[in-house]
């Protein structure tokens, strides 16, 4: 039996996004990061740097600071792809509980959208 087709997954970009201009953070359970301010436009993120060169906005609710310091819960990297209007998109997978989507552009640039940011093909949703 052959094995399945698999479908790729895309969406028309309807709002624009730049990204922060920083190196992103990429990070693993048990990193420990500084924090600092909320995101001003996104209930839930928090500014974190890993005290060398990358940054990036993380969702807070990855962070466990109980101990005194600011350890990482999970596999996160606070890539933003960078969109504009009418631009087409690979959904790779969606995060519901922020918000976003990991997505692929058309030259193979990686990164979060937010959800609202996009139209999804009818079909798929």
């Amino acid at each position: 039996m052959p094995a399945p087709l698999l479908k790729s997954r895309s969406a028309t970009v309807i709002g624009a996004h730049t990204p922060p201009d920083d190196m992103p953070l990429t990070l693993h359970p048990g990193n420990v990061v500084r924090l600092g301010e909320p995101r001003p436009d996104r209930e839930g993120y928090v500014w974190a740097d890993d005290g060398m060169l990358s940054a990036g906005w993380v969702p807070r609710d990855i962070i466990d600071a109980s101990s005194g310091c600011n350890e990482v819960k999970a596999e996160y990297c606070s890539a933003e792809l960078a969109v504009e209007p009418g631009q087409r998109v690979r959904l790779m997978w969606e995060d519901p509980k922020h918000g976003a989507w990991w997505c692929e552009s058309s030259d193979s640039e990686r990164g979060w959208v937010w959800t609202e940011n996009l139209q999804f093909d009818e079909a798929e949703g």
